[in-house]
């Protein structure tokens, strides 16, 4: 049975070879680095379309508070995803920090940003599915009207 090699149990004979595996892992890490950006960018995003949305298509008048559990639980894991897609780019820049051979800080090393990276994707699409079944739920109750009063 073969041996499976991790990526830092050999490490690269020549200079040639070190540069041309660095040039691929940043490579990746710019393709992953950009993803996480595009994350980063919608779940702002996502955040202001849900006041809009309470605001302007649930038609709740500005003055009253539309806060509740899913609200909350949307924001939240927006946020999180922001804080972990930024983190992530963060940790991808001092993992191609430490494939260099100089001297650098290694006190994020035990975190993978992979792990950080599924953070964000997980963070980003349940706080869209909360988003979605609350809109769903939502839109399908009668309407807020100022002044009426059943």
């Amino acid at each position: 049975m073969p041996e499976r090699i991790s990526r830092h149990s050999r490490e690269p004979a020549s200079l040639e070879e070190r540069r041309a595996t660095f040039d691929r892992q940043q490579i990746v890490m710019k393709m992953f680095s950009d993803n996480a950006r595009t994350y980063v960018q919608l779940s702002g995003l996502a955040l202001g379309v849900t006041l809009t949305f309470a605001h302007e298509i649930l038609n709740i008048p500005k003055d009253r508070s539309f806060v509740d559990i899913w609200m909350i639980l949307m924001w939240a894991c927006f946020l999180v995803a922001i804080l972990a897609g930024a983190f992530y780019q963060y940790l991808a820049a001092k993992y191609l920090e430490s494939i260099i051979e100089w001297e650098h800080s290694t006190a994020w090393n035990w975190l993978a940003p992979g792990a950080i990276y599924a953070l964000m994707l997980t963070a980003f699409y349940v706080g869209t599915v909360v988003f979605t079944v609350y809109a769903i739920i939502r839109l399908g109750q009668p309407a807020f009207h100022v002044g009426h009063h059943n």
